[in-house]
């Protein structure tokens, strides 16, 4: 290797040396979360198809819930970041508070949403076993899962924000270990623990949420004792913090909302071609998130080294940041492609077991040509992701947001049309939903040549005294 090609594409402020430290982390990390996911569905894969696809359905409808809400909460992590990286280190504490604080507020409002969200099942037109599947599973996360998630979403940021994203990976480890033990525990019965089945795999999760929540807070109480972070009452209310992380944090909240919401739906109309189509779309779409999340440890990596190299006023590393953090994630994403094109029935496999008497040969034939298609669109989406993830991290919150919308949208509008009026057979459907996926990574692509997110403020003219502390 030449260090012609090191200096150009590894070493130096921006490059991808610089972003793997704080990528590997949260690769990992997400990666231990979207185990839970997945173990989750793999266990109930061996009760039935239904309570299967009633877990991931369910699970999602209340993430729609909650993410608006989470995702301006997520925002602190731009905010500490930019901080961080202009060494206003006393001003990340307070920041994180802000966050924490309207995380409590924002908890009320979701559970308003969801009672609302709760009647979609029925809408949806599943069948009426997977109905009360799907809104046991829902009310054990809405109101528990919920506020674990809100809490965890501002002290997660600051880690992130601050480049230790090691602490939320050995946190999200515990949880993960946690969360394996007490769902087998729970849903089968075993040591003497009741067979609860789904409730218990909403419990195990929970529990698991919990210890993450307990980890990360003793964590961050620890870590900003020390010198650089004291400053005086950092959890009072601070209107000028509060205000930005409002400004900047609603685009992001919408983005993450609509976004969620139009894959929600996507994945409600492929339910509504019966069980086994349901029950192949959740095998897919789990080996898809566990592919998919750690893109998104390295979008997480991008927007902290983006809005910490912004704080220090270097515009080259910060653009630097986000061409490197693409290269990451098309790596990864050719990878991932390779094995869902040669390895599909062996990975379909895991979820449909011979024994117990469930007939999985229907969903199987279903699941395996969806799978090796699932591949294009991880490839299309690792574009996305990076691009969307230096935006963020410049304060371009509300394009970001205006080009989600139209992508996503896109994407549930073609399955709408595709399935309903023009009355597509599934796989029909589905292959307009990955090809059309590309519209993505074009558009975010073109917002971020035009650079105008490189000189945006994290605060209004008006607000002198943010200024001072984030500039």
């Amino acid at each position: 290797m030449s260090a012609n090609f090191l200096d150009r594409h590894w070493r130096g402020a921006g490059g991808i040396a610089a972003l793997i430290p704080i990528a590997i982390p949260m690769i990992l990390s997400n990666i231990f979360d979207t185990v839970m996911m997945f173990v989750d569905r793999l266990y109930l894969a061996y009760v039935g198809k239904e309570h299967m696809a009633a877990c991931m359905n369910a699970g999602l409808t209340s993430w729609t819930c909650t993410v608006f809400f989470a995702g301006v909460v997520s925002y602190v992590s731009a905010m500490v970041a930019r901080s961080y990286g202009a060494r206003q280190f006393s001003q990340c504490p307070r920041i994180v508070y802000q966050g924490l604080r309207l995380a409590l507020l924002s908890y009320p409002l979701v559970i308003l949403v969801g009672l609302i969200a709760a009647k979609s099942f029925a809408w949806a037109g599943h069948g009426a076993l997977q109905v009360q599947l799907e809104k046991t599973y829902f009310w054990w996360m809405l109101f528990g899962g919920t506020i674990l998630t809100l809490l965890r979403t501002p002290l997660a940021a600051f880690f992130s924000g601050i480049g230790k994203t090691a602490v939320i990976m050995k946190a999200s480890f515990v949880s993960m270990l946690v969360n394996l033990v007490f769902n087998y525990l729970l849903i089968y019965g075993k040591f003497g623990f009741p067979r609860l089945e789904i409730s218990g795999a909403a419990i195990g999760t929970l529990l698991a949420s919990l210890v993450l929540d307990i980890i990360l807070a003793l964590s961050f109480w620890r870590h900003t004792r020390g010198k650089e972070y004291r400053s005086l009452r950092p959890w009072r209310f601070d209107g000028a913090v509060s205000k930005a992380l409002l400004r900047f944090g609603i685009p992001t909240g919408l983005d993450y909302f609509l976004g969620t919401s139009a894959f929600n739906l996507a994945i409600a109309v492929f339910h509504g071609y019966g069980a086994d189509a349901a029950a192949a779309v959740t095998i897919v779409m789990n080996w898809d998130l566990l592919a998919f999340f750690p893109l998104q440890g390295v979008q997480v990596a991008i927007t902290t080294l983006v809005s910490q190299n912004l704080g220090a006023k270097d515009l080259k590393a910060a653009t630097r940041t986000a061409y490197s953090g693409c290269k990451l994630n098309l790596l990864y994403s050719l990878f991932i492609l390779l094995a869902f094109l040669t390895l599909p029935s062996l990975l379909v496999s895991l979820f449909t077991p011979e024994s117990g008497g469930i007939d999985y040969s229907q969903v199987t034939k279903i699941a395996v040509p969806m799978l090796r298609w699932a591949s294009f669109y991880l490839l299309f989406d690792s574009v996305y992701l990076s691009f969307s993830g230096a935006l963020r991290g410049g304060g371009d919150t509300l394009w970001a947001m205006i080009i989600g919308l139209v992508f996503h949208w896109f994407l549930a509008f073609n399955v709408l049309v595709t399935t309903y009026l023009f009355k597509f057979s599934l796989m029909g459907s589905w292959r307009a939903w990955v090809l059309s996926s590309v519209i993505g990574g074009t558009l975010i692509y073109w917002r971020f040549r035009s650079g105008k997110w490189k000189h945006i403020k994290l605060s209004s003219k008006e607000d002198a005294a943010l200024e001072t502390n984030l500039e």
